[in-house]
Parts: C-alpha cells; structure tokens; sequence
C-alpha cells in the first residue's frame, strides 16, 4: 500500500484494494490591504499582512474502493469539532508554514443499500491555517 500523504492520523493511501485519497486540490494565500482616501490623487493602498490561508480539496468515499463512508465522515467530523490541529504532508513534503485545522466538511451522501448502510459519499473539505503564536 502506498502512502501519498497525511493529515494528522487521517492518511491518503491507494493500493489495489483500498483508495482514499484527495481530488482537486486548491490552495488559497492571499494578503491583507488597507485603502487610505486621498483628496485629488488615486487613493494609497498599505500592506498589513498575510491572510490566513486555506487548502481545499475532495474525497471520494466508497465500500467499493475498500473505505467505510460513515466512519471517515465521523472521524473528520470530530477532526473539525475539537479543532485539531494538525501538519498537512504530502509526498513527504510539508505544506504551509506551520499546520492546518480542517474547518469545513460538506458531504453529499451518494448510495445507500436497501438496508440504509452508506455505501458512497463525496466529502468536500476545507483546512485553514493555523500559524504559531
């Protein structure tokens, strides 16, 4: 089984029998402005900042690629509920200055068998910076 990556205990893994990995993965940084009013001139425009920044990206969750969709979605439900924070890494490399907190999950719940089990699911999720104190 191959490891592409983590975030905290939550890993992105493939191998011929399991697959839980991201897609469309996008990474937001910006900075902060502040304008200042001029009388007859273009108005001055002053740096203040980096903004927080955010990694988003979404998973398919599926009994057919090896996952349990109910037990990832809780297991980073709780991730987000209790505000871990955590590095984000993948292919051995560390992203971001410090670490993450997942901040927003959005599930589409996609097949259910005739007894209600969850069979599919697509999560949506999005991580924000956590910089050091």
């Amino acid at each position: 089984m191959a490891q592409i990556g983590s975030f905290g205990d939550l890993t992105f893994k493939v191998s011929d029998k399991f697959v839980r990995t991201f897609d469309g993965m996008s990474w937001d940084f910006s900075a902060k402005y502040a304008t200042h009013d001029r009388h007859i001139k273009a108005d001055l425009i002053e740096y203040m900042g980096p903004e927080i920044e955010t990694i988003s990206f979404s998973m398919v969750l599926s009994v057919f690629l090896g996952v349990t969709p109910l037990k990832q979605i809780k297991k980073m439900r709780k991730m987000i509920r209790k505000g871990y924070a955590r590095r984000l890494v993948i292919g051995g490399k560390v992203y971001g200055n410090y670490k993450w907190v997942m901040e927003k999950g959005s599930v589409e719940l996609q097949r259910f068998d005739k007894k209600g089990n969850l069979w599919a699911a697509k999560i949506k999720v999005t991580l924000k910076e956590y910089p050091k104190r």
